[in-house]
């Protein structure tokens, strides 16, 4: 049986994404910047986790479940690939040695558009956790085993053992075992605001001492900052969203449909595939081409607006027309 979406994961996703298009708006060190990356990637693992153990993958057969993210994740991560190679590809008169060098870094995921480095993570990630959770019928000792792995990182001298790709993929396991094996506390729970309020504002205060942390360039600092920054933004993004957007309703007295509040948000998270793997194309055009200066926080957010409106209609388009080169069904 098919399961419903959740709306106020949708929009915790889009939400997700806006953040990581505002990441790479704003590449510096200042407060703002610091806040997004101690938790916006850990934000997309733990919600495919959630939703991992919602839609019951362990239960599908291991040629399935490969199947399933090798045309949920693989086949739009070599298609936004190819899209970026040949468009970037064209500054060098596409140059035969550039464009190996290309395909080169993509295959060992370290892609030259460099947000697509989630998608392999992930689809490693995922497998891994789903063959862990088939073969080990005690759920808290595979989850023990998730514990050591997302710890292996941040031992001194692991990036000299152990390439950075690999590294990635553990600390990723992590958090996506956070959604796993806390899916029924975020589908079920809802902490109050007195909580969470607090909560948030104590994470904030703790990424600023910890400084711009990142998965991809494996950058942590302090570890246990790191990870209480990540869950908690994490997690207080999820339980505030739930607690704000309502699943959509029916007024029984009238027929009408209520709207949800996000349904915007709701949206994006549905299409945060696509924005992934074109933002920074459309962020490159609107830089280099038109010249718009970002630094600010208005032309930061302006650039934020252009790169929605402009990715709309090539989200339609693709979801119309070739669901398949972005992960969807039909």
């Amino acid at each position: 049986m098919k399961k419903a979406r959740l709306s106020y994961l949708d929009a915790a996703r889009g939400l997700a994404i806006l953040l990581v298009i505002l990441g790479h708006i704003w590449e510096t060190d200042r407060p703002l910047p610091v806040l997004i990356y101690s938790f916006h990637i850990p934000l997309f693992f733990i919600i495919s986790g959630i939703l991992t153990a919602y839609t019951g993958q362990e239960q599908r057969s291991m040629g399935q479940l490969v199947l399933s993210r090798l045309r949920g994740l693989i086949v739009p991560y070599v298609f936004f690939e190819a899209v970026f190679a040949f468009i970037f590809g064209i500054r060098n008169h596409l140059d035969l040695g550039s464009q190996c060098a290309h395909i080169r870094d993509a295959l060992f995921l370290s892609p030259q558009n460099v947000p697509l480095w989630f998608l392999p993570t992930l689809f490693l990630a995922e497998l891994f956790l789903l063959l862990l959770v088939r073969t080990l019928p005690d759920r808290r000792l595979a989850a023990a085993i998730c514990l050591i792995l997302y710890l292996l990182p941040f031992v001194p001298g692991a990036g000299r053992i152990l390439p950075d790709a690999v590294l990635r993929c553990l600390s990723s396991v992590g958090f996506l075992a956070v959604g796993y094996f806390g899916a029924d506390l975020f589908l079920k729970k809802n902490p109050p605001l007195y909580l969470l309020l607090p909560a948030a504002a104590a994470g904030f205060l703790l990424a600023l001492q910890n400084g711009k942390t990142g998965i991809y360039k494996l950058t942590f600092h302090n570890p246990v900052l790191f990870t209480v920054c990540a869950l908690t933004g994490s997690c207080c993004i999820i339980f505030l969203l739930k607690k704000i957007t309502p699943e959509e309703t029916v007024d029984i007295s009238t027929g009408v449909r209520k709207r949800r509040y996000f349904f915007l948000l709701e949206l994006i998270g549905q299409n945060s595939l696509t924005i992934l793997g074109l933002h920074i194309i459309v962020l490159r055009v609107l830089q280099e081409i038109l010249g718009l200066r970002t630094e600010s926080v208005p032309g930061g957010l302006l650039a934020l607006a252009g790169i929605c409106v402009l990715l709309a209609p090539v989200c339609a388009f693709l979801n119309r027309f070739f669901p398949f080169l972005v992960g969807r069904r039909h």
